[in-house]
């Protein structure tokens, strides 16, 4: 064990040549969630889910308005701008992984009556292609589904989805380009346990064409997807 002099002097030593920064701004920052009070309260949340079929905000229920049965709700914590894309690029390409805990609790609080009442038994994380995964070292959707699945003491069924097919990056298209280069990527284990009822998260959902992609082929496979979380929404 280090005594408390070295320690505090490899801490000093670190910060020196790693000094601890906003993940938003830059600025120095020793929190451990690596976000400034600046950065979180500049963050545009969004109090109501969207509708992934037509992008309408449904103020209240469990159905849009205008699609009813074939709603696909999106229960998402905020705006797709800075400083909230900066903190993402960061947690999504660059290692630094603090922000999976820091938006589940988040996404927890914001949304915790809508999460009891999904009912859901398992949580289920986007998964990226297994040559993906492997050059990032991690997969930010399931670090984030595995911090809201202890929040929420549900299951996180990470062999029930796989991505079987690679992909281009779905930000380097253009909008109307999305849904065809996802199409049949997915794969899913054929439901035939007690785990039914699905809570689908991903880190951003830009035009929502990979978790639709997502939920049908789940669906397909005889599984309900009662709800799509995720952190931010936009393009």
């Amino acid at each position: 064990m280090l005594a408390i002099a070295e320690q505090e002097w490899l801490k000093g030593f670190l910060d020196f040549f790693f000094p601890p920064l906003c993940l938003g701004c830059g600025m120095y920052y020793e929190g451990q969630d690596s976000i400034c009070g600046n950065c979180f309260q500049k963050i545009e949340e969004f109090d109501h889910p969207f509708c992934l079929n037509c992008d309408s905000i449904v103020p209240s229920g469990s159905q849009c308005p205008i699609c009813l049965k074939d709603s696909a709700l999106l229960y998402v914590f905020a705006d797709y701008r800075p400083p909230l894309k900066e903190i993402i690029i960061n947690f999504k390409f660059r290692g630094i992984t603090s922000p999976a805990k820091t938006f589940a609790r988040a996404i927890a609080s914001k949304f915790e009556k809508q999460l009891a009442d999904f009912n859901a038994q398992a949580i289920v994380a986007i998964p990226l292609h297994a040559a993906r995964k492997n050059h990032r070292g991690y997969n930010q959707a399931e670090l984030l589904a595995r911090e809201l699945a202890g929040i929420t003491n549900l299951e996180l069924a990470d062999n029930i989805l796989y991505r079987h097919k690679r992909s281009r990056p779905q930000s380097r298209l253009e909008l109307k380009k999305r849904q065809a280069n996802v199409a049949g990527v997915f794969a899913a284990v054929e439901c035939e346990n007690e785990i039914k009822r699905i809570l689908l998260v991903d880190d951003v959902v830009t035009s929502g064409a990979t978790v639709l992609e997502a939920k049908k082929c789940l669906e397909q496979n005889g599984y309900t997807v009662v709800g799509i979380v995720a952190i931010a929404h936009g393009h």
